[in-house]
């Protein structure tokens, strides 16, 4: 649970200070995935769901679900997101 901050705080700031996933999606890092059909090394990501495989184009997606999916603040998060692309 997020602990909650000062009530000057922004919505913004108390989840850049309090949120783990949020990093990775407002400055995405490279991973690598093994593609399933052909053994070959997939850079995904971190803000990306599925990316083809440049060996085979089998669509390949991460086994893990993002935080967004799951977490009680991600509407929060989602809007965070959305306004850093709209600037």
């Amino acid at each position: 649970m997020i602990p909650r901050l000062g009530k000057s705080l922004s919505v913004d700031s108390k989840m850049k200070n309090n949120c783990p996933g949020l990093d990775d999606l407002l400055r995405p890092k490279p991973e690598y995935i093994t593609c399933p059909k052909c053994g070959s090394e997939v850079e995904i990501w971190t803000d990306e769901n599925q990316v083809e495989c440049t060996n085979c184009r089998l669509k390949v997606s991460r086994n893990m679900q993002s935080c967004l999916e799951w977490c009680e603040y991600a509407n929060e998060c989602k809007k965070i997101i959305n306004q850093r692309k709209l600037s």
